[in-house]
């Protein structure tokens, strides 16, 4: 905001007070008695349409007027080249935001006297004056912003019944023109234009290059593409003050022009500083420096002008089939990208689900590294080998296909992941005949029981994988995508118990390999849904049977975790506990039938055999059931 710079000393000037004649008794009790007191004297006249008079160069008129008489005056004054100053009337909200008028009457005639004139731009609708906005279509009333002065308790108000005509959303069908000949069919929730952003608290936040005097309007144009977008963009115009900070919201489009014409098929209702018109077609224009005007103190006018270079960003704005959609069918829930907006996803995803040389070389060098680790039970170089692992790709790549319902995207990334499952185990396989190793440690232990547990890794997992490739700007945290998932890893478990001819092995690991693969195409695949690469009723199919196989995945992991919650329990209800002053350590419980429990007794003398039979006959009787247990003993001295 503009300070005021007062003179030190006395200007006196040729004042002429104007006002109509229902004010004029306000006037002469308020505003008079004020003007006196800066010394200055005044003529009044009476406001009655037109006026007669003849006004030397020198002579100010103070306007104390509403907007609805200031637009028949300010064309009066552009052609007489009269100097205005404006004082804040209650009916003068327009004029008061547009000129930067302060609502102080004691402040805003301070101004009127003191400040110099100024060559102003006048925006004309239709040849009309403007002097604050005009907005076509519907922009819920958040542009410009002067809700965000507003006190809490009214935002908060106005966010709900705002919140109730969401679901009263049309967009419409626009042609837009600029001075230059720029062309633009789309369609668009609502378009405002302002003359300059320097009076209002949003609009000069998002138009940051604009000024009083350089002759250029601005046109935002609105376009939440969903229900969602539109809700987030309610909640932060009324209430997030640095949410404009950041800049332009993603669905507005911004024209910086001298002029701009605006055609609609249809009938369209617009609102010119608050009053509602209709219309097919509205040229807006900017009259340059044709106003002598004083400017209020909150409307800073540039003594350096910004560059005058009309500006067309449109990449917002939906063209083509995403226009039709927009302008044909209610606004969805979620944003439904047109094919052309997500062509750049497409065939990255398209080249990811071939099964290249490169592919097959990571996949083989992933799974003999996984292999290796897994013997060596080294927890960093199994890490190693999941970012190494390419599988994440194609499964990525088939959730696409699968929402989509693109059959050749469906089965190439479908051959490329069974030809990498098939080289992963066979590569294992060789590697474990050759390793003369046959212990299940710690990190094949871990990948042979599947659970629930790690079917809610892989969905977020997916959701992760989805969303990096969707937003180029999240892509470098794939690797933590691939660590998190760990695709190869079970594969390579899988191959190493084929090896060994053990078949609990690799079901167990690849039931886990299956869950992973299974729970990422699901939670990628409703993550593009939600990201609106495709509509629901195209989707449905896909969707379906991937819930299904998961369905029918969770059985055995819900049974499988219904005995970790069980082995859980039970070594809670064990550990350290006391029987007979020997104390039970290292509790670890494996399934069978009866359960085998195998811990470590710790006592202060031999524990014999009796002693071992109590022990378990007091076990049972506090678990209940039958165990069978493998016994350590350890003596303290």
């Amino acid at each position: 905001m503009a300070a005021t710079m007062m003179s030190e000393q006395p200007v006196t000037r040729q004042l002429v007070l104007l006002c109509q004649p229902m004010d004029e008794q306000f006037v002469r009790q308020h505003i008079l008695p004020l003007l006196a007191e800066h010394g200055q004297q005044s003529e009044l006249l009476l406001w009655t349409g037109k006026l007669s008079h003849l006004f030397s160069a020198e002579q100010r008129l103070l306007c104390y007027l509403p907007d609805e008489a200031l637009r028949e005056l300010v064309q009066q004054a552009q052609q007489n080249a009269w100097q205005l100053a404006l004082l804040p009337h209650p009916e003068m909200r327009h004029a008061r935001y547009g000129f930067g008028i302060s609502g102080d009457m004691a402040t805003a005639l301070e101004d009127a006297i003191f400040r110099q004139a100024e060559p102003l731009d006048l925006m004309l609708c239709n040849e009309t004056p403007v002097f604050n906005s005009v907005v076509v279509g519907d922009t819920f009333s958040l542009i410009p912003g002067e809700a965000l002065a507003e006190r809490f308790a009214l935002r908060l108000k106005r966010f709900f019944r705002l919140l109730s005509k969401v679901g009263q959303v049309t967009f419409s069908a626009f042609k837009l023109t600029t001075h230059k000949g720029k062309e633009l069919d789309t369609a668009a929730l609502g378009i405002v234009a302002v003359e300059h952003g320097r009076s209002s608290v949003l609009s000069r936040r998002l138009v940051a290059d604009s000024s009083a005097n350089d002759g250029m309007l601005h046109a935002l144009v609105l376009v939440p593409r969903s229900v969602f977008e539109m809700l987030r963009f309610l909640f932060a115009a009324l209430f997030l003050r640095d949410y404009w900070n950041k800049g332009t919201p993603s669905f507005v489009g911004h024209l910086k022009t001298s002029s701009l014409r605006i055609q609609s098929p249809k009938t369209i209702s617009y609102t010119h500083d608050g009053l509602i018109e209709k219309t097919k077609d509205l040229v807006l224009r900017v009259e340059p420096r044709c106003l002598n005007m004083v400017p209020g103190r909150y409307l800073a006018v540039e003594d350096k002008l910004p560059e005058q270079k009309e500006v067309f960003k449109t990449q917002p704005l939906p063209a083509g089939k995403a226009k039709t959609e927009l302008v044909t069918y209610p606004l969805p829930w979620i944003h439904h990208a047109a094919t052309e907006e997500f062509k750049d996803l497409f065939l990255a995803l398209r080249e990811s689900a071939k099964a290249t040389p490169s592919y097959l070389m990571l996949m083989i060098l992933a799974t003999l590294l996984a292999t290796f680790g897994l013997f060596a039970n080294s927890t960093p170089v199994i890490i190693g080998a999941m970012i190494l692992a390419p599988l994440m790709g194609p499964i990525i790549s088939m959730a696409l296909g699968t929402l989509r319902q693109d059959e050749s995207l469906m089965l190439t990334s479908a051959r490329s992941i069974g030809v990498g499952t098939t080289l992963a185990i066979s590569c294992a396989v060789i590697a474990t005949w050759l390793i003369p190793l046959n212990t299940i440690n710690s990190e094949i232990a871990a990948r042979i029981s599947p659970t629930l547990l790690d079917l809610g890794v892989a969905v977020v997992s997916g959701i992760a994988g989805a969303y990096a490739h969707a937003r180029a700007e999240v892509a470098k945290s794939l690797a933590g995508v691939a660590i998190a998932v760990a695709l190869v890893p079970p594969l390579a478990v899988a191959g190493i118990g084929l090896g060994w001819a053990d078949f609990t092995v690799f079901w167990g690991a690849f039931l886990l390999y299956l869950t992973n693969l299974v729970g990422i195409i699901l939670a990628a695949v409703l993550t593009f849904l939600f990201l609106g690469y495709s509509p629901f009723h195209r989707a449905r199919r896909g969707l379906a049977l991937t819930f299904l196989l998961v369905v029918l995945l969770s059985i055995p992991l819900a049974l499988s975790f219904s005995h970790m919650v069980q082995e859980g329990r039970i070594k809670q209800q064990l550990e350290g506990i006391v029987l007979e002053d020997i104390q039970l350590r290292h509790v670890q419980v494996r399934p069978g039938n009866p359960i085998r429990i195998s811990l470590t007794l710790v006592s202060r003398s031999t524990v014999d055999e009796a002693q071992m039979d109590d022990i378990k006959g007091l076990i049972e009787q506090k678990l209940a059931q039958p165990v069978e247990l493998e016994v350590g003993t350890r003596v303290i001295r």
